[in-house]
């Protein structure tokens, strides 16, 4: 149990580092593109090895979880967070992603596997939509429908990253494993995207003399190493270790994190009604994932066999 704390404490850091990072990304030269060639090829060159070795392992998986990681975790996700990003605050998309993970992962628990939820949950997930809706009241308000749009946009990610957290506890991979086959794939249809021209990039249309090396030196530490392969390990280790549920909720410190450490990086002070969702979306995933109790029922399901 301490491995798995300790994994998800250094997930919780770099986490927040890689929603600084989309956010700076997201007002740079650098296309949205760019960035992702940053977090997906840098863990594909390093993992390829491991991936090819346990290939067998990989095909033995169905295809529905592969796919499942991949949205999930992989370069539609980077997509989704990174568009968000362009148009909301970090502290609203931190809060908005991770914050209401256990919200979803507890949706999907309970219409897929068929868990029970526990009044303790109950009361913790009942904080968590008030605080979503804290959250869209900002931008219907004041009616501000590019804040709506990333708010929308992060609560899609939400989903998406619960769907990955699912697919990657009933699969069994190795996390660097499952790291290095999502960065493959993404890297495979990013490079492909950006030879056909569908997606514009500033480093393909420039010369390597004339790329922004500091800004790019800077992502690459946080999406490529960072994201990419250190804290995709922590991260599915902590699932193997102490559940998808529990896993989740631990996700609610981020928003916290992140939003102190943009205040002095990008001058983002979060008005009263963001700072009272914010707590709302924190506290209620705490409380939802039941690490309070002596007993944890966070899916409690075994994992599927494959068919």
């Amino acid at each position: 149990m301490i491995s798995g704390y300790l994994a998800m404490i250094a997930t919780l850091l770099l986490w927040s580092g890689f929603f600084l990072s989309l956010r700076s990304g997201a007002h740079s030269d650098l296309t949205t593109a760019d960035i992702a060639l940053t977090r997906f090829l840098i863990p594909c060159l390093i993992l390829l090895p491991l991936v090819i070795k346990n290939a067998p392992s990989i095909r033995s998986v169905p295809t529905r979880y592969l796919l499942g990681m991949f949205i999930g975790c992989g370069l539609p996700y980077l997509f989704i967070a990174g568009s968000g990003m362009k148009l909301a605050p970090v502290s609203d998309g931190s809060a908005l992603i991770p914050g209401t993970l256990p919200l979803f992962v507890s949706g999907i628990a309970v219409f897929l596997f068929k868990q029970p939820l526990s009044q303790h949950r109950i009361i913790g997930l009942a904080m968590v939509v008030v605080g979503i809706l804290a959250f869209l009241s900002q931008s219907l308000g004041h009616l501000n429908t590019e804040l709506l749009q990333g708010h929308l946009l992060f609560l899609l990610g939400s989903l998406m990253w619960a769907t990955f957290t699912i697919c990657a506890r009933v699969s069994n991979l190795n996390p660097l494993v499952a790291a290095g086959f999502i960065s493959l794939i993404s890297s495979f249809i990013l490079i492909g995207l950006i030879v056909t021209d569908v997606l514009p990039s500033h480093l393909a249309a420039t010369e390597s003399k004339n790329w922004p090396w500091k800004e790019l030196l800077g992502h690459i530490t946080l999406q490529g190493i960072g994201a990419g392969v250190i804290a995709a390990f922590t991260y599915l280790h902590a699932i193997a270790v102490l559940g998808a549920e529990r896993t989740a909720a631990f996700g609610a410190a981020t928003p916290a994190i992140a939003t102190i450490l943009a205040i002095p990086v990008f001058g983002e002070q979060p008005a009263i009604i963001g700072w009272l969702a914010l707590s709302l979306v924190c506290i209620g995933s705490l409380i939802a994932s039941n690490i309070f109790m002596k007993q944890d029922s966070s899916l409690l399901y075994e994992p599927p066999k494959f068919k």
